[in-house]
């Protein structure tokens, strides 16, 4: 495990913020310090499902990269997740959301993380819980 120091943080924002899926998705970083990540996404048609709302996957893929985001503020060089459950709670329709993570338990080579995805009105649309592989 590395030390958290801003140069650290720097490497791990440029990392995501570089990646290919963190372009084409558009995604925001509000925040990254250790063990807090805030992530932003602004609204685009093209997230929206049959339904006339944001698909469930882009839900998924925002939580996802959040919490993978939040295991690698924590020092881990690299993290992998190994399972993802998701509880979706409300539909979102044309607007932008957010996304929080926290720990809820970490050993030497696994995090358990919750994270949380929120509405332009701060309301709860999605919960979820992941494991991930920390090395």
């Amino acid at each position: 495990m590395n030390n958290t120091t801003v140069e650290y943080l720097g490497k791990v924002r440029q990392d995501f913020e570089t990646s290919p899926f963190w372009k084409f998705a558009g995604l925001q970083t509000k925040k990254l310090e250790e063990g807090d990540v805030e992530l932003y996404l602004p609204y685009r048609p093209e997230y929206d499902n049959v339904r006339g709302t944001i698909h469930g996957g882009m839900y998924m893929s925002i939580l996802d990269t959040t919490m993978g985001m939040l295991c690698r503020s924590l020092g881990s060089d690299d993290v992998m997740t190994i399972q993802m459950a998701t509880q979706f709670l409300k539909p979102v329709v044309q607007e932008s959301v957010y996304s929080k993570a926290s720990v809820i338990n970490r050993s030497r080579s696994t995090a358990l993380v919750e994270g949380k995805l929120f509405n332009e009105n701060d309301e709860l649309v999605a919960h979820c819980t992941a494991t991930f592989k920390l090395k």
